[in-house]
């Protein structure tokens, strides 16, 4: 029987080590990145609008359908991270305050998908007001008067 110097052993153990390090780097290098997929994502609506309202929605899948799934708009997260509910579906209300291009991005594990949506100002008139004043026929209405006048 051979006995080997101290030296030589450590080397093997070393080698051996490497290796083992060399086989598990390419296990995790080739292991899948994410289980779970965004696999749409949806804007309600259309003729989008400054300081308006939607919806964005997100379909999800694989494994890890559950996880945590968070909305960003040009890299700004909205609101706060969802959970899905039901299971492979998550939703939030996004209202955009600038016009312009805008990518909204669902992300969820390792899994993104984006979709651009161009924003346009509110039309010019758009929304109500009201003075309580005017004009009628027979000249000024006054402010606030009931319409009568005293004689």
């Amino acid at each position: 029987m051979r006995i080997a110097s101290p030296r030589s052993a450590a080397r093997r153990a070393g080698v051996g080590i490497t290796g083992f390090a060399a086989v598990a780097a390419a296990a995790i290098l080739a292991a899948p990145t994410a289980c779970a997929a965004v696999d749409t994502v949806t804007v309600e609506g259309s003729n989008f609008q400054v300081d308006s309202t939607y919806t964005l929605s997100a379909t999800l899948s694989g494994a890890s359908a559950g996880l945590l799934v968070y909305f960003s708009d040009n890299g700004e997260f909205i609101g706060s991270p969802k959970v899905p509910w039901p299971v492979g579906h998550a939703s939030i209300s996004w209202t955009p305050s600038t016009k312009g291009q805008h990518i909204i991005t669902v992300e969820q594990g390792g899994s993104t998908r984006s979709t651009v949506v161009n924003v346009a100002d509110k039309p010019i008139g758009s929304g109500s007001s009201s003075s309580g004043s005017g004009f009628g026929p027979a000249g000024p209405l006054g402010s606030g008067s009931s319409g009568t006048t005293g004689k």
